[in-house]
Parts: C-alpha cells; sequence; structure tokens
C-alpha cells in the first residue's frame, strides 16, 4: 500500500513537472491596450513588440479597433515590451517573466506628437506624346515643339499654310491642289505619317489638331518606316487631352 502511494505521488510529480516544462516551451500570453495618454482613447494599428536585450523581435502583434493585442513569449529571461504608433511617443517596459502565471496584462498611455516625415515629390506619368517627343529628339530628327505648332495652328487653313506660317525649312510647299511637299533636296514627295501610320503623300490633316511635328530625310525615313516613305517624310503626332505645352528645350 506505502509502495503503491510513493509510486502515485511520483506520477502526480512527474506528470506536473511534464505540464510546467510544456507550459514554458508555449511561452507565455502577454496582452493588454494601448491608449491615448491626453484622451484615454484606445489607438488602432499601433505595434506591439517583445525584445531582447540585443533588441532582436521575439514577438509582435498590432492593436485592433479598440487597441487591443496579444502577443505569446517563450523566453524565460527579461524581455522589453514597445509601443509604437506614427504621432505618438513610443512606449516602453521591462518585463521579468511570471513563471506562476500564464498570461501577463499591460497597458500603454502614448503621449501624442508632431509626426514628421521625409519630403515626398510626386510627378506625373509622362503622356504618350511627352515619349514621342524625347524619343524624336533622341532620334536626332528636326522637330517643329508644341509651343511653336500652338501659336500657328489655330489660324492655319491647312497643313500646307501651318508648314508656310512656321516658316518649315527643307521644304517645298504644294503648288495646287494635287500637288505634294516636296523635299528640297530631292524634289521628291515626303510621306505624311500621321501617329506612327503611313499614309503618303497626300492626305488631310487639320492643324489644331496637331501636338508636334518632325521633318525627316530620306535615310531617316528609310530607316523609321521602310520602303513606305523611301524619300523622306514629314511625322506628325496629334493632340491628346493629357498633353501639356511645357518650356522645353531641346537635348544636346
Amino acid at each position: 500500500m506505502i509502495r503503491s502511494l510513493r509510486l502515485s505521488t511520483l506520477f502526480l510529480v512527474v506528470l506536473f513537472a511534464t505540464a510546467l516544462a510544456a507550459g514554458r516551451a508555449e511561452g507565455q500570453v502577454v496582452r493588454g491596450y494601448v491608449r491615448s495618454q491626453a484622451s484615454s482613447l484606445p489607438i488602432a494599428g499601433a505595434t506591439v513588440t517583445a525584445r531582447d536585450s540585443a533588441g532582436s523581435v521575439l514577438a509582435l502583434a498590432t492593436t485592433d479597433s479598440l487597441g487591443r493585442w496579444a502577443l505569446r513569449v517563450r523566453r524565460s529571461e527579461p524581455f522589453e515590451l514597445r509601443a509604437r504608433r506614427l504621432g505618438f511617443e513610443m512606449g516602453s517596459t521591462k518585463v521579468r517573466p511570471d513563471q506562476g502565471s500564464d498570461t501577463l496584462e499591460f497597458e500603454f498611455l502614448l503621449n501624442e506628437v508632431a509626426a514628421v516625415t521625409e519630403a515626398v515629390r510626386v510627378t506625373a506619368t509622362p503622356s504618350l506624346n511627352e515619349k514621342r517627343l524625347t524619343e524624336a529628339y533622341r532620334r536626332g530628327w528636326k522637330v517643329y515643339e508644341p509651343e511653336l505648332v500652338a501659336q500657328f495652328r489655330d489660324r492655319s487653313a491647312d497643313f500646307p499654310s501651318l508648314l508656310r506660317s512656321i516658316g518649315a525649312q527643307s521644304v517645298y510647299l504644294p503648288r495646287g491642289p494635287n500637288d505634294c511637299i516636296r523635299a528640297t533636296r530631292n524634289n521628291q514627295c515626303l510621306a505624311l505619317v500621321v501617329d506612327g501610320m503611313v499614309l503618303g503623300p497626300q492626305a488631310l490633316i487639320l492643324p489644331n489638331d496637331i501636338y508636334f511635328f518632325a521633318i525627316l530625310g530620306a535615310s531617316e525615313a528609310r530607316v523609321q518606316f521602310g520602303d513606305r516613305a523611301p524619300w523622306g517624310a514629314i511625322a506628325i503626332y496629334t493632340r491628346s487631352r493629357l498633353d501639356r505645352v511645357p518650356a522645353r528645350t531641346p537635348p544636346g
């Protein structure tokens, strides 16, 4: 009987030790609230971390709409709790794990401070025509910029009259309704290309629709448009609601 009692007592001791070891392995639950010091209102979205003496994060939690948080720390040595939220001073406290309790509770009261961030520069995405204009400059084309076109397009009846008003170089203007715009170098008709589409030497183009254009020599036109523009071309790009007419200086 005595032997049986001793065995039962030993069994209970082992069972208790096993349960205590398992509880330590799982770690303690640490929970609480984060509130404003001034108003006592809960602070949602605050980050609560448990850190060791080296500053390494042991566990992390984020407060809910009521300012509540909870995390589990698997550690027997002391650690530090920190609560952070943009617009508030950081709160911290040292914690010594309590082996006699599975749950520890803490409340952070944070003071509001002005939030300071680095300067942010916002830039708009270039429009398609701005990219086309940059590419035309890069290729070395003879570009007639949007600023110049905007000065004369509203007063021009057709594209040849726009060329005349601007004083376009290297071209002969049509002498009659069935004539074309010709290159001064070879006296051949220039292909009219609108937004990348080769239309041929004659096409109805309204000056008010034009954003910018470029005059290409024969070699440039062959590289860009092949046999469809053997003698040169006028590359015309039409306006878009996203276009701006900034002060622009050609590169180089």
